[in-house]
């Protein structure tokens, strides 16, 4: 499958990305690397462990990672739970049915992203 398919099928923004690495083979990289990322299963780890402060640091870096890489349905998707979870940074009480609903999103939102990157030409 082609970049633009790829970026297609996830619903991810290439044109933005592109102007940012400036070439397909760049993006190509950057986007192959993030499938042995570890954040998601960090951030699934962490929230089963109810530790929600890790699970946000996880969200955060997830959110930004795939803004960075263009794959906006998982950047929208971990930027809200990011936003739901900001409040265990210091301590505070995190809304868990939203993060609950959110942690959903965010699945299903990698799970496609993952499947359109491992579908990618090499």
């Amino acid at each position: 499958m082609t970049l633009d398919a790829c970026y297609a099928l996830m619903g991810g923004n290439l044109e933005e990305v592109r102007g940012r690495l400036r070439s397909d083979e760049r993006v190509a990289k950057f986007a192959r690397f993030f499938r042995s990322d570890e954040t998601y299963a960090s951030l699934e780890r962490s929230w089963e462990q109810r530790a929600m402060a890790e699970a946000f640091r996880a969200a955060h870096t997830l959110k930004g990672v795939s803004r960075d890489l263009g794959f906006t349905p998982l950047h929208v998707a971990s930027a809200e739970l990011a936003d739901v979870l900001r409040p265990a940074k210091e301590g505070g009480a995190v809304d868990e049915a939203a993060a609950e609903k959110l942690m959903e999103d965010v699945k299903r939102a990698y799970d496609k992203t993952i499947e359109a990157l491992n579908v990618l030409d090499d």
